[in-house]
């Protein structure tokens, strides 16, 4: 018996080593691209960490968007992965994120962008620190962890050399000095000025938020919800009759707008989503026009404003960025995908190897994930 488990051993070490030694395409290769007699190609090592990196983030994600609280050592557990739409969903995913940096591999190589030693040196560093702070100076304990995204430290330095390489193509593309495709602010002001609009409103709320004893909300009696739209009409033929003065709008708004909003006002796209009647009626108004739209549960009196310079204009989906900083970036996507599409058209993915690899095995990097991310 014991014999038979040495030789069972052996088998299983023997099916290991190749994937967690000689190198990181010491496995079969998971996809492969062909580009003007240069060849590149990742192997199935980086194929199961991009798996388990990218099922580790839906798992965050869905965790933090519907289960809140729900602690870490529960979270490998969830029976999602049992639909196999969104197994596939997510081994999509991953394939696409492989796939941009093979073709990132690629145009660096046809373009000849090398990381600098300075940056070679920094992931050596980072990783010794791993292995010093964290596995306390045990590479094989850094090893032992790896082994389970079927990895080893020399791997995981090669995809983190990888993942450096967007930002040598984003500078060679995008640097204001040197870059081949920068985003020119004419570019910018081209799609701003006729798409985007600003306004400030008036809200009033026809709604109810008053709740009974039961809980139920109490609706406002036909007389109230009269008397409530009435007011309404009253500001805006105030607004009207001074010629849509902006000082009488502003102190007006001050005075009943159930939303007080930043000084300058909202300045919005038609792709924001916003309500269609509402968007429509801002882009039919002239610069200083009112309008009075009424939605389900609310009126908005809503005049226009000329737009300010989208550098000092709040992107309201996104509240870190200006909307010149929001536009430059789609720019960019637009430009890196039109860049690497050769590169990614010509991909060709393994699925006779990838196809034995699913998300629901795949093991989570949630003990990790602080110093992956």
């Amino acid at each position: 018996m014991l014999g038979k488990n040495i030789i069972i051993g052996l088998i299983i070490i023997a099916l290991i080593l190749p994937v967690l030694s000689c190198g990181s395409n010491a496995g079969p290769t998971a996809m492969s691209l062909e580009y003007n007699g240069n060849k590149s190609e990742f192997s199935t090592n980086i194929y199961s960490y991009y798996l388990s990196h990218t099922k580790t983030r839906w798992l965050m994600d869905f965790i933090n968007m519907y289960m809140p609280g729900t602690s870490i050592e529960n979270m490998s557990d969830l029976p999602i992965w049992e639909d196999e739409e969104l197994d596939a969903e997510v081994k999509a995913e991953a394939e696409r994120a492989m796939m941009n940096m093979l073709a990132i591999a690629a145009y660096c190589k046809e373009n000849n962008l090398a990381l600098s030693s300075d940056q070679r040196n920094n992931i050596e560093l980072f990783v010794r620190e791993v292995i010093d702070q964290v596995y306390g100076r045990s590479r094989t304990s850094f090893n032992n962890v790896l082994a389970r995204f079927h990895i080893n430290d020399e791997i995981f330095r090669e995809i983190k050399r990888y993942e450096l390489m967007a930002g040598l193509v984003h500078r060679h593309l995008f640097d204001e000095d040197t870059g081949s495709r920068p985003v020119q602010r004419d570019d910018i002001l081209a799609v701003y000025e006729p798409n985007f609009v600003r306004f400030k409103h008036i809200v009033i709320i026809t709604q109810s938020s008053e709740r009974g004893v039961d809980g139920e909300i109490i609706e406002y009696t036909d007389e109230q919800l009269a008397e409530i739209k009435s007011g309404a009409q009253d500001i805006y033929d105030q607004i009207i009759a001074s010629g849509n003065d902006e000082e009488l709008f502003a102190q007006l708004m001050a005075e009943h707008s159930a939303d007080q909003m930043i000084p300058q006002g909202y300045t919005i796209s038609e792709a924001m989503g916003l309500d269609v009647n509402l968007t429509q009626a801002l882009f039919d108004l002239r610069i200083g026009g009112v309008s009075m739209v009424e939605l389900e549960g609310s009126i908005h009196i809503m005049q226009r404003y000329e737009l300010l310079d989208p550098e000092e204009t709040p992107d309201l989906s996104n509240p870190t960025s200006s909307v010149a900083q929001s536009l430059a970036r789609t720019f960019q996507q637009l430009i890196l995908f039109d860049e690497l599409s050769p590169y990614i058209e010509n991909i060709v993915i393994n699925t006779e190897e990838t196809s034995q690899f699913s998300t629901r095995t795949s093991d989570t990097m949630f003990d990790i994930w602080f110093w992956l991310e």
